[in-house]
Order: C-alpha cells, then sequence, then structure tokens
C-alpha cells in the first residue's frame, strides 16, 4: 500500500469517525431537550397546583376572618333575670367599642364547665344580620330548663359562656366570654335552648 493509499484510509476513517460523533451528540442533544422540555411542563403543571393551593388556603384563611363580627374585646356579656316567660334568662350582649359591629348567627353557649353548646331555636333566626352600634345591645333569649321537667333531672350552673360567631359561622377564635348566672345560680337541663341573635328584648324572649 502507497502512502497516498494510507492518507486517503486514515482520511476515510477520521471523517467516519467524525460523523458517528456528529450523529450521537445531535440525538443527545435532542434527547436531552425534550427531557428538559418535559421536566419545564411538569415544573410548571406542579407550579399551576401549588398556586391552586395556595388560593384556597387564601380563601379559607377569608372564611376564618373575623371581619366586623362583635367579640370578646369589643362587647359585655350579661345574663340577666325576667319573669316571664318561666325558667328563661335573656342575654344581652353590649357594644362597648366605638365602631359598630355584627352579631352573627346564634350565641355558642355553655353552662359552666360544658363541652357542648346549647342547642339554637332555628324558628328565632332574624331575616337580617343584627348590627349593634356603641353603645347599644344585641339580645338572645335562653331556656334554661323545661317547666314540666321533660328535660331530665339538670343541675344548678353558676357561670355562661358565649362564644361569638364569625361571618361564615364558625366559632370566633380565643376565649370565650362570660357572665354569672343571675342570682348566682341557674337551673339547666337537657332542653336548654338559646336563640338567635336579635335586635329586641321581646323578639328574644318570645321563644
Amino acid at each position: 500500500m502507497t502512502t497516498r493509499t494510507l492518507r486517503f484510509a486514515v482520511a476515510a476513517l477520521t471523517a467516519t469517525a467524525a460523523l458517528t460523533l456528529t450523529a450521537c451528540g445531535g440525538s443527545d442533544g435532542e434527547e436531552g431537550k425534550a427531557a428538559k422540555d418535559e421536566q419545564v411542563t411538569a415544573d410548571a403543571a406542579a407550579g399551576d397546583d401549588m398556586g391552586g393551593e395556595s388560593t384556597s388556603d387564601d380563601e379559607n384563611g377569608q372564611e376564618q376572618d373575623k371581619g366586623d363580627a362583635c367579640g370578646p374585646g369589643t362587647v359585655k356579656i350579661e345574663a340577666r333575670a325576667v319573669k316571664s316567660p318561666v325558667n328563661h334568662v335573656l342575654l344581652v350582649a353590649t357594644n362597648t367599642s366605638k365602631s359598630p359591629c355584627t352579631a352573627y348567627g346564634f350565641p355558642f353557649l355553655r353552662f359552666d364547665q360544658d363541652q357542648a353548646t346549647a342547642i339554637a331555636v332555628e324558628e328565632s333566626k332574624p331575616k337580617d344580620k343584627v348590627t349593634i352600634a356603641p353603645g347599644k345591645s344585641a339580645y338572645a333569649g335562653v331556656l334554661a330548663s323545661a317547666a314540666d321537667g321533660s328535660g331530665g333531672t339538670g343541675r344548678d350552673a353558676k357561670q355562661l359562656s358565649v362564644t361569638f360567631q364569625t361571618p361564615g359561622g364558625d366559632p370566633l377564635a380565643g376565649d370565650p366570654s362570660s357572665a354569672g348566672a343571675p342570682g348566682g345560680s341557674l337551673h339547666v337541663d337537657d332542653s336548654a335552648r338559646t336563640t338567635y341573635w336579635v335586635d329586641a328584648e321581646d323578639a328574644a324572649l318570645k321563644w
């Protein structure tokens, strides 16, 4: 084999190797690009999902926001004795702040250390929300025990605690407001009920 022939052979082998490397490199490059594109798409999808969760959290946070709801820091609770109806007391929520607040729903009412709250009388629900101006009051009637004894043996309670509601109907966070039982003691049984917050005493004691 001549020197010239050897040179042509080496050149051919070099060219073939270069083409092979270029082809492999191009394939790897396309595969790498495709993989990268897939990762970007996956990341974007994950980002959208995370964004949705964040929005949901924000919405939940908004639902839990107390807004203009009355609370322990702005309202004083008092439990008053009434002559009629029998076995009833009147809850009075007086706005002691300089701004109006809204008494949403009904009071979550407990007697002493009870875990469960008194049932609300649905028929007493007002048509409009009850806003309390500074110095003014909202009311809720409380049936403490059944006059005919149908509520069971019952017991005597010394303290009433009230938790206000948020605009969404959840218990307002924080410690409840409390009031002493009228006369120092109140007989309660399983029939205990409370009305919704209303803007007049008569409406509260109707039930």
